[in-house]
């Protein structure tokens, strides 16, 4: 089957899924609804019935957007689902970003010649310092 792309929310259980499968941990279906209750933009991709696929775009709405949780499943991993989940998102989320906007993210080790193609620097820069993270 082909993968198709949908700007809908996965369901609080496919979420929840679909990050343990790729080894993202656990969290609770309270913490899974208020994330993704709380998104900008949301994509999924399913084939057939079965989420492989999702990304969604945290922030302000105006200023500042983050990419967040761009997860493709295993089995379905080099065949160009995340390209697709990228370019929907920065498409939704283009008539929102105005000049002087920010769109960021912490990329998975290894993984950054994906956001690289589309135009994201890794850090640091001569003028910005590294991307930081606290994990709680």
């Amino acid at each position: 089957m082909a993968v198709t792309l949908s700007s809908s929310r996965p369901g609080t259980t496919e979420f929840i899924a679909m990050r343990a499968a790729c080894g993202w941990g656990e969290i609770s279906e309270d913490m899974a609804q208020r994330a993704l209750g709380q998104a900008v933009a949301t994509v999924t991709a399913h084939d057939g019935d079965s989420l492989v696929g999702f990304g969604r775009v945290v922030g302000d709405g105006a200023l500042y957007f983050y990419l967040q949780d761009i997860i493709v499943a295993p089995s379905h991993r080099g065949q160009g689902v995340a390209d697709a989940i990228l370019t929907r998102l920065l498409d939704e989320i283009a008539p929102l970003a105005g000049p002087g906007s920010t769109i960021g993210l912490m990329a998975a080790k290894g993984v950054e010649p994906l956001y690289e193609r589309f135009g994201f620097k890794r850090r640091p820069t001569d003028s910005l310092g590294a991307g930081m993270t606290k994990l709680c």
